[in-house]
Formats: C-alpha cells, sequence, structure tokens
C-alpha cells in the first residue's frame, strides 16, 4: 500500500516570493502618500496666507487735473416747432381773367412751393400777366386804378416806394398819377406791360394792378406752401397759398432754472436723430408755470425763441427739439476744478486737496468764484498755491470684505454738494 508524502517547495522560491510582495506594499504606500500630500497642500492654508487673502484691497485714490479754463452754465429746456400762420390769395373761380378773355392757365412758375419770397417778387405767371406779393395787413379785394382811394392804395403806395419807384406828388391813399407812373415802372422793371384804364375822364386813365395780380402779405420772410395749378393747367381755387414768417419754437424751461433765463440769451436748437443745428435767441421767459401741453409732464415756464436763420429742412412743424441755453459764463479763463473736488472744512471754509506725493495730499484753502458745467471756478487762498496742472483728489474708492463680502466704495470724506458762488 502506497503512502503520499507531501510536495515541499524548494527554499529559494519562497524568499522571492516574500520579497516581491514587500515591493509592491511600499510602492502601494509611496502612491497613498503622494496623494494625500496633493490633498492637504490645496486644503490646508498658513496663516500668514490666510491673512494675505482676507485683507482688503489698497485704498484708490481718484484724481483730476486743475484746469485753466472759461467756466459756463449750460441750462437744457424742451421745445417744440410750432406752425408758422398761412395766408391764401383769394379763390380764382376757375373762369376767365377780370381784364379779358383769357383763360386763367398757368404759363410761368417763378417761385415753386418751398421757395421764400420777398415784397415784390412775382410767384406765378397766369395767361402771361404776373402774381406778385407786397407788403402789408388789408388784404387785396379789388382792382386798384387812378382815382380809386383807401388804405390798401396807401399800402400799394408805400410798397412801391420802399422798392424804389416813387409815386411824385400823390397824397397817401390816393391813386393818382404819380402812382400809376410808379406801377409802369413797377411792371416794366418785371419784363411786363401794367395794365391800363383808358376810358373814362383822365384823372381815371393811366396803369393799374388787377386783383388777379397782387397779394397783400401781413409780414415777411414769407414761404410758397402751395400753388393753384401746375404750368399747362387751370387755376383751381387759391392761386398762391403761402406761410408767413418762419416756424417758431416754444419752449418749455424747468421752473428750477426760472432764474438762470432771461430774454437774450443765446440758444442753440438740436433735435435727436438729426446732426443738424439750429441758433436763436430768447425772445421772452414767461416767470409763470404751466402743465398744459408739457413735453416733459411736469410744470414749465413757456419761452419764445426768435430764431436767427430759418431751420434746416430736417426740422419741422410739430417736431420736439432740445433747447439749450448759454445761461453764463466767466469774463475770462479761470483756475477750475470738478465740482466733486471741493469740500468744506470745519471752519466753515472750502478746500481742495492738492495731491504732493503717492499717499500724501494738502488741504489748499479756495474761494469759489463760479460754477457751470460740472466745473467750479476757484481763487486759492494764497497765490501760487494752485496750478495748471496741479492734480486734486476728487474722491477716494476702496472696498472692505469683512467676512470675504464684497464692500461698499466710500466717497471723499468732507465732499460737499452745494456750493456758494461769490459775486
Amino acid at each position: 500500500m502506497g503512502v503520499d508524502v507531501p510536495v515541499m517547495d524548494k527554499p529559494g522560491h519562497g524568499r522571492l516570493r516574500r520579497r516581491r510582495n514587500i515591493l509592491l506594499a511600499i510602492a502601494a504606500l509611496a502612491v497613498i502618500a503622494s496623494v494625500g500630500g496633493l490633498l492637504l497642500s490645496t486644503t490646508i492654508k498658513s496663516p500668514a496666507q490666510q491673512a494675505a487673502e482676507t485683507t482688503a484691497p489698497g485704498l484708490t485714490r481718484l484724481t483730476a487735473p486743475v484746469q485753466y479754463t472759461v467756466i459756463r452754465n449750460t441750462v437744457q429746456a424742451s421745445g417744440v416747432i410750432t406752425k408758422p400762420p398761412q395766408i391764401s390769395s383769394l379763390s380764382s373761380g376757375g373762369g376767365v381773367t377780370s381784364g379779358g378773355n383769357a383763360q386763367q392757365v398757368v404759363t410761368k412758375i417763378f417761385k415753386p412751393p418751398g421757395s421764400f419770397v420777398a415784397p415784390g417778387n412775382v410767384i406765378i405767371e397766369v395767361a402771361g400777366q404776373p402774381f406778385f406779393v407786397f407788403q402789408g395787413t388789408v388784404p387785396a379785394y379789388r382792382d386798384m386804378a387812378p382815382g380809386e382811394s383807401g388804405s390798401d392804395i396807401a399800402e400799394l403806395q408805400a410798397g412801391l416806394s420802399g422798392l424804389g419807384f416813387s409815386i411824385g406828388a400823390d397824397t397817401s391813399g390816393v391813386y393818382g398819377r404819380g402812382t400809376a407812373a410808379a406801377v409802369a415802372a413797377f411792371y416794366h422793371s418785371l419784363g411786363y406791360t401794367a395794365p391800363t384804364v383808358r376810358a373814362g375822364p383822365k384823372p381815371a386813365r393811366g396803369a393799374e394792378i388787377p386783383l388777379s395780380e397782387i397779394m397783400f402779405v401781413p409780414r415777411f420772410p414769407a414761404q410758397v406752401v402751395k400753388l393753384g395749378a401746375g404750368v399747362g393747367k387751370i387755376v383751381s381755387g387759391s392761386l398762391v397759398t403761402l406761410s408767413m414768417g418762419s416756424p417758431a419754437i416754444k419752449g418749455q424751461l424747468n421752473p428750477a432754472y426760472g432764474s438762470l433765463v432771461r430774454p437774450g440769451m443765446h440758444v442753440t436748437i438740436t433735435a435727436q436723430g438729426s446732426s443738424a443745428v439750429a441758433h436763436g435767441i430768447i425772445k421772452s421767459v414767461t416767470g409763470k408755470a404751466q402743465t398744459a401741453n408739457s413735453i416733459s409732464g411736469g410744470l414749465y415756464y413757456p419761452m419764445h425763441i426768435k430764431l436767427r436763420k430759418p431751420l434746416p429742412r430736417s426740422m419741422g412743424p410739430g417736431q420736439n427739439v432740445i433747447l439749450s441755453v448759454r445761461a453764463a459764463q466767466s469774463s475770462g479763463p479761470m483756475l477750475a476744478v470738478p465740482e466733486a473736488a471741493l469740500f468744506g472744512g470745519q471752519d466753515g471754509k472750502d478746500y481742495v486737496s492738492k495731491v504732493t506725493g503717492r499717499n500724501s495730499a494738502t488741504r489748499v484753502p479756495v474761494t469759489v468764484v463760479t460754477t457751470g458745467n460740472g466745473l467750479v471756478g476757484i481763487r486759492p487762498g494764497q497765490p501760487g498755491a494752485l496750478k495748471q496742472g496741479d492734480q486734486v483728489v476728487t474722491g477716494e474708492n476702496y472696498l472692505t470684505n469683512p467676512g470675504g463680502g464684497a464692500g461698499k466704495p466710500r466717497t471723499h470724506s468732507g465732499q460737499s454738494g452745494s456750493v456758494k458762488v461769490v459775486p
């Protein structure tokens, strides 16, 4: 009967296995140690590092240079362009001219719509005869011929004399031989022959002006708005429609600026979305606040603006505009700083902080002379204490982080929002 005998490893094999296991264990421990060190390095901070990361950012000083400039004060107001009044000639009736059997067909246009006219200008030609304008408040209502008299005749005579045509010895308001001669000369200067009255007594003969050829306009400049027909067409309705004067501008001033704005001040007129600029002068300011038709919805003082030149085409009636009023300015250039640079001391005086070094500044007493557009015109308490180009502190800005939160900006201490003016 056989007996099993266990097989034993060789001594050399056992030692090799144990050595290999030890090496694997050492490698594993090295890996664990390196990962742990990395984790510790990212989560554990030294006290010095923690203090550096939680300290508030350094102080930031805001400065501005001292200027040498003219101080201007500009006040803005709202405005609207109003439509000028219009005047039309009497209706033509579409028939024949008063001077005969010619139809009222337009034969020439001298002043198309949009054109400006002056006294004595021919606007349109109908059936070979001119239609012109003179200045006068009494409208033309009849043929003006020798022997007639009245206020319309006086207007005609004044217009002829203003254009250089003498009425001779005629009495104002009486159409005599001198007026007839002046009418004939006026027509001749236009290149036409004046209609004449040939029948009747001698005093009633001579050059006349038919109603169909003249229009009195109360004031100028006047602009052609509409014509009764084009060339070759029969006139329908009024022959000519004019707008009298230029469009006006009605301003609305905030009552807070009522003491700064007065008649005679210059105004710059602009409109949103347009680069066009116009200029005018304040004609009147009403010191009684109103709310009717307010552009801003609040109280305003009504202003009337007189234009220095006609408005650009891009600005038309009904359009809202911005009015910039040059309210005041210094008599000449002077030292000036931003309003934020000025602060009041406990002694009641005004000061600015002049920068004297990277982290240092000196208080300089000043006297406020005038203000305007964010600048304060000043006079240093001591001559030479401030000069153009010096830097003055306008504010200090830093953040505090208690508990890690973001802080709020702090402005320059002692800064005053009100400015007093010394005459």
